[in-house]
Formats: C-alpha cells, structure tokens, sequence
C-alpha cells in the first residue's frame, strides 16, 4: 500500500473516531436544541459579528438553499437578525441579536467544558503535544486544498494591490488616508529597500494580496492585507499573510508590527492566529486606526 493510499484510510479512522466522541451523530449538538450545522453556522457569525450571507456558504462551503433554511429557523427563533446588503440588495447581512450573543456565548463555553472534560486526563506535556499536532493537521489540510499558488511581486498584478485596498478602506472607512496614498506611489521604493508585496494567483487572476516592509532597526509592517471582493479567496488571505512574515523573518525582522481597525474581525482573525498580540500606542499613525499588534520573533 503506498503512503497516499495509507493517509487516506488513517483519515478515515480518526474521522470514524472524531464523529463519536465530539457528539456528532446525535440530532442535537451537546444535548442543546442546535444541530451540528446550526452551531457552526451561528458560531461563523458570532466570530465575524456581520456576516454576508454568501461569505457564510464559501466559508463552511454549504449548500446555499440548505443554509437559507437554517437562517430561517435561527430567526425565527429570534437569535439572528436579517438586513439587505447595501451593494447587493439580493445578498442579506446576517448579525446576532442580544439575545443571540449571549445565546452563543452560552453555547462556546458549554462547548469548551466538554472538551475540557475530554482531555482532562491529559498532563501539560500532552496537551501542548495534542495542540501542535493538531495545527500542524489543519495547515496540511488547508495547504492540500489550495486551488491557488502564492507569487512575490509582479508588475501586472500592481493594480490589483491598489485596487484590494481601496475598496476595503473606501468600503469601510469612506476615505482614502495620506499614508495610504505614500504606500500605493512607493511601492518600487518599498520594494528596492527590501519590502516584497505577495499575491495569491488562481487562473492569472490576483485573490489577495499583502506586503512586508521594513520600518526601524529590526521591525517590519505587514499591511495592505486585502482581497478580491469578486471572486471565492478562501485562505487566499492567510496565505499571503505567512508568505509576508515569512519573508520578514527571512531577511532579519526581530519584531512585526501591524496597525488596524478593531472592525475587521476577520482581519484580526488571522493576525490573531499567527500569534500577534495586541499593544497600545500613543499615535495610531491612521485615523482609521484604532489598535496595533505586534509579533516578536525569538532567537
């Protein structure tokens, strides 16, 4: 048997193994009155506060007819709220209610204490190994599902930069700020001076993009995270994110640094997941900034 043909059956049996003792089978999750998908669902939206309804299906990468039904149940039940997209009045914003926040709130920890209980008989030692383990299972996973490939700097995908960031800040924040203007005019400079901008390329056809610049002394920015609005680009975002701290470490960054908005969620999601701890400032640097992070690299 080869070794594609053993990772397979070994998939196999831990999912056989996962769905049991994570309580999957059952009608409803954790003796609740949820489903398994009606949690995940109200989860997604708890995790990015307003939701678009179509980013909901490519993110949980469910039936769109099938999660309508589940909006349905949610709010009628009263724990979710619907809302009419202001660019497409066809695609509905989704956000929690208060009684749906703590609803969720009550569900995550009812949710933890039963993992809590699953590993309790796990020492420090075997915790921190069943943690890595299981990050390194997700990275592999995301890493063999990728449809697209993560490319350095290229003249052609310049607008798109451009273009990505834009229309996040303009989107979000109405206005395009004086620093934002230095960074789309000096990308040359940036990059002669050792920043790099990296892009996730599906077809010929830029999904998002971010750059790593280098500031004082050993501290680098990562910025100018964005995405295509048009196209499906899931993980496209963290992708180019590793692709740019990766790129900083490898040219002698000892400190990274972000600034950001507390709004975008899934943006601090993934800075989030990479490690990066929020700091206070004294000047933002942006008027749209309101929190910055840091990531220190050891030695």
């Amino acid at each position: 048997m080869n070794t594609r043909q053993e990772t397979v059956d070994k998939i196999r049996e831990f999912n056989r193994y996962y769905t049991v003792q994570m309580n999957f089978l059952n009608t409803n999750y954790l003796s609740t009155s949820y489903s398994v998908a009606e949690m995940r669902v109200l989860f997604e939206i708890f995790t990015n506060e307003k939701c678009i309804q179509d980013k909901i299906v490519q993110s949980l990468c469910i039936d769109k007819s099938y999660l309508s039904r589940i909006l349905k149940k949610l709010e009628t039940r009263g724990v979710i709220e619907k809302s009419k997209g202001e660019s497409d009045k066809r695609n509905s914003v989704v956000c929690l209610t208060q009684m749906g926040q703590k609803e969720v709130s009550r569900l995550v920890e009812q949710s933890k204490n039963f993992i809590s209980e699953k590993i309790a008989n796990l020492d420090a030692q075997q915790c921190d190994e069943l943690s890595k383990s299981l990050t390194l299972t997700m990275e592999l996973f995301k890493r063999a599902e990728r449809d697209f490939k993560v490319i350095p700097f290229e003249e052609q995908y310049r607008k798109d930069f451009i273009d990505f960031n834009k229309d996040w800040i303009t989107t979000y924040f109405g206005k395009i700020e004086e620093h934002d203007i230095e960074e789309f005019e000096n990308i040359d400079k940036d990059i002669k001076n050792g920043g790099m901008i990296f892009f996730a390329v599906r077809n010929k056809k830029a999904l998002a993009t971010c750059m790593s610049k280098p500031l004082d002394g050993h501290t680098w920015e990562i910025c100018k995270l964005g995405s295509n609005k048009d196209l499906p680009h899931k993980g496209a975002g963290s992708a180019v994110f590793e692709a740019s701290m990766n790129w900083a470490i490898k040219n002698g960054a000892k400190r990274l640094f972000i600034v950001t908005n507390s709004t975008l969620k899934p943006a601090l999601h993934i800075y989030r997941k990479f490690g990066f701890k929020e700091i206070k400032l004294d000047n933002y640097g942006y008027e749209r900034g309101d929190i910055a992070l840091e990531y220190l690299i050891n030695e």
